[in-house]
């Protein structure tokens, strides 16, 4: 029996700032409560061979006003961890907040920010990412996925 369920993929795009490209691929998008906390799940496709590659996980920390992004390697393994970036706010509101980083600084308007997140309803629980850094600690590969922009 074949499992009927299938979820939305959306499109998003990798920025690489050593070769100003930009890559597409596909990705899923996940919202579920652990405790007292608001998490989604991204799960980003390869973008010619199609497996899950990485993923990219949004924990919203309602009781401290505070949004950590994890992105790793969907491979796991002990190097699986790329990068942790946290943001916090004082008032919730619909417009993005993060910040823009220095990479994003020195590159210019085409360098997506280091973190950008996106509360889904004005209920401020569920988050969206909007950019996130991707760069591996240690590597001069600067990279950043772009998301939820328009979705």
């Amino acid at each position: 029996m074949t499992n009927a369920y299938s979820q939305t993929k959306y499109t998003g795009y990798q920025y690489v700032l050593n070769s100003d490209d930009y890559i597409s691929f596909k990705y899923t998008r996940e919202y579920k409560t652990v405790g007292e906390n608001y998490v989604t799940i991204y799960k980003i496709y390869h973008p010619t061979k199609g497996h899950h590659a990485f993923t990219i996980t949004a924990t919203h920390y309602k009781a401290d006003k505070k949004v950590k992004v994890d992105v790793e390697d969907a491979g796991g393994g002990i190097f699986a961890h790329i990068n942790s970036e946290e943001t916090t706010y004082d008032t919730a509101s619909m417009e993005p907040f993060g910040f823009r980083g220095a990479v994003g600084a020195l590159g210019g308007n085409r360098v997506p920010n280091q973190l950008m997140v996106k509360f889904v309803s004005n209920k401020y629980e569920n988050i969206k990412v909007v950019h996130v850094n991707a760069t591996e600690p240690g590597t001069n590969n600067f990279y950043f996925y772009v998301l939820d922009e328009k979705n």
